[in-house]
């Protein structure tokens, strides 16, 4: 008897996640690390980078895994004031 295969949910794949970047030049993700590093909020970057909250919030994750970057106070929100 053949095992049974379960259903899969696969991320990013409909046509709502088309607007989802996954490629940022050398100098946005220098800029971002530098912002994450100052503690800036995600919405915060992702407004100056020009790109979705969704697109800028996979960079942590990519970076952490790379060891390029840690945590940090405050997570994906940061731990600056943003005053509007």
């Amino acid at each position: 008897m053949a095992p049974k295969v379960e259903s899969r949910y696969i991320l990013f794949t409909g046509e709502v996640h088309e607007s989802v970047k996954f490629d940022f030049t050398i100098q946005q993700i220098g800029s971002f690390i530098a912002m994450w590093n100052q503690g800036y909020p995600i919405n915060e970057i992702a407004q100056k980078l020009n790109a979705s909250k969704v697109s800028v919030a996979l960079i942590p994750m990519d970076l952490e895994m790379a060891g390029r970057i840690g945590p940090r106070a405050g997570g994906l929100l940061g731990k600056r004031k943003v005053v509007s």
